[in-house]
């Protein structure tokens, strides 16, 4: 249910606080965590693709957004929200990494605000306009991957059974055929994408004014990607983390760095938050799910580190390490339910530090 537009008092060009905290639509959550600063987290774009969380900024003038999330219909649904909360224009949209989750809704904000600067790290705009057009070329090929699993989905429902033969339920059947209405829509959209390239790149550092406030962004190096950057509101004590840090409920480890990660996240203890947003999941409010995910990447490098020296090949060693005493300390609503997922992250997790503790990545 979509809750009453909210009312503002303008209080020397920064928006005082609301009279509700949060501001909903059908698909996403509004939540402001200091003044002017919001937090958009949605559902997911289909049973196999997460948007990433959006954070909204609110100056004097105008407005910055962090990540685009990865439907351009679920961007301009939040440019929808963003309205309803300030009619600034956007004038900064700010990309934390390359993963197209985070960016693909670009093209609805350069359609809704002509000149907003999309920021980003210089390597990242290169991988973003590469991995955007490769992404949506070959998910919508005729014979793709993506196509055939929709196509089996489909069979399954209109048999009334899985690929066992066994029937589906009724909640089951409900379920699937609401992941089909996804996965057509989704499909719809990346046949017509189009990817807009980051215009405003930095290398390292950029601060970058917002009336009175300033956003400090810093290219972390490599983590969860090749160049994983946070912003940092320095007056507010938030800091946006991108994909180094994941609740959902577990890390994203694919394609990943686990032997820097750590020291990456390390840097991060250091910031004295007192909002957290992270990639994906919900709002943090200090560092507790730092050092997790910290001793997790420090644990799988020493475990990978010595099992490599025993002469063990890339499949015994992911099945030797298998982080088992770390599964339960990670706040799943479920362990046992997500049982398989962890598995997956973490054979995952480990391939990529046999390859970093040997220097091939």
């Amino acid at each position: 249910m979509r809750t009453p537009l909210l009312r503002f008092l303008l209080l020397g060009g920064f928006l005082a606080a609301p009279l509700q905290a949060q501001v909903r639509d059908d698909g996403a959550r509004m939540e402001r965590v200091a003044d002017g600063v919001y937090v958009i987290i949605h559902d997911n774009a289909t049973d196999e693709w997460p948007h990433g969380n959006t954070g909204v900024i609110v100056g004097q003038d105008a407005v910055a957004v962090i990540d685009a999330t990865y439907l351009p219909s679920r961007a301009r649904a939040d440019i929808a929200l963003i309205r309803r909360v300030t009619p600034k224009p956007v004038r900064y949209l700010i990309y934390t990494h390359w993963h197209f989750d985070h960016n693909n809704g670009g093209i609805a904000y350069r359609e809704a605000f002509p000149d907003v600067a999309i920021v980003s790290q210089r390597d990242n705009a290169r991988f973003i306009e590469l991995n955007g057009t490769w992404w949506s070329r070959m998910s919508s090929q005729p014979n793709s991957t993506k196509r055939a699993g929709l196509a089996r989905m489909e069979e399954d429902v209109a048999r009334g059974a899985d690929s066992t033969g066994r029937a589906l339920t009724p909640d089951e059947r409900t379920m699937h055929q609401g992941h089909i209405r996804q996965r057509r829509a989704e499909l719809e959209e990346l046949k017509t994408l189009k990817v807009v390239t980051p215009d405003l790149l930095f290398d390292g550092e950029l601060t970058l004014p917002l009336g009175r406030r300033v956003l400090e962004l810093r290219d972390r190096g490599k983590a969860n990607s090749p160049h994983d950057v946070t912003i940092w509101l320095p007056q507010d004590r938030v800091l946006f983390s991108g994909d180094i840090l994941v609740e959902d409920p577990y890390p994203y480890t694919g394609a990943s760095w686990p032997v820097p990660w750590a020291g990456v996240l390390r840097d991060l203890e250091a910031i004295p938050v007192a909002v957290l947003v992270p990639g994906h999941g919900p709002v943090m409010r200090d560092h507790r799910y730092t050092r997790l995910v910290r001793e997790m990447m420090e644990t799988v490098t020493a475990r990978v580190d010595s099992v490599a020296r025993r002469g063990f090949t890339l499949e015994q060693v992911q099945d030797s390490v298998t982080l088992e005493d770390f599964r339960t300390r990670f706040p799943a609503d479920d362990p046992e339910a997500h049982r398989d997922e962890w598995r997956a992250i973490v054979r995952v997790l480990v391939e990529r530090a046999w390859r970093g503790v040997r220097g091939q990545g």
